[in-house]
């Protein structure tokens, strides 16, 4: 069966780049990646992350629920209000014990502005980095 839908243009959510990329449902209920050989940036070129950037729209291959360790080491599904408590006491313990310069925050080119902003404000008010 032929995909008669409409491609999307759009852009690949993972680097700073912002290549331009097609989406286009398929039949059978995923999402299909094309080029752009049209968009400045990447001229239709796209890298792996962003060929495989429709996979994660599938439930079945994200996490919908949070998972923590067990005392085994393997991971269990959890409640947030769990899950978010041992984030919290993890860090309260691991900067009592080794400072503030122990903890730190990752972000990266594909943060917005607003977002690299409160990552930032959250590492130096909340975390005290």
């Amino acid at each position: 069966m032929q995909n008669t839908a409409a491609p999307t243009p759009t852009h690949c959510p993972y680097c700073a780049l912002q290549c331009g990329m097609n989406l286009t449902p398929a039949a059978d209920g995923t999402v299909e990646v094309s080029e752009r050989p049209d968009f400045p940036v990447n001229r239709g070129a796209l890298c792996g992350k962003g060929r495989t950037a429709p996979a994660v729209l599938s439930s079945g291959v994200r996490l919908t629920s949070p998972l923590v360790r067990s005392d085994e080491g393997t991971l269990v599904p959890a409640g947030w209000d769990e899950a978010l408590g041992r984030i919290a006491g993890n860090l309260t313990r691991t900067r009592a014990e080794y400072g503030a310069d122990a903890l730190g925050v990752f972000g990266g080119g594909g943060l917005t502005n607003e977002k690299a902003y409160a990552l930032g404000k959250f590492a130096r008010v909340v975390l005290g980095t």
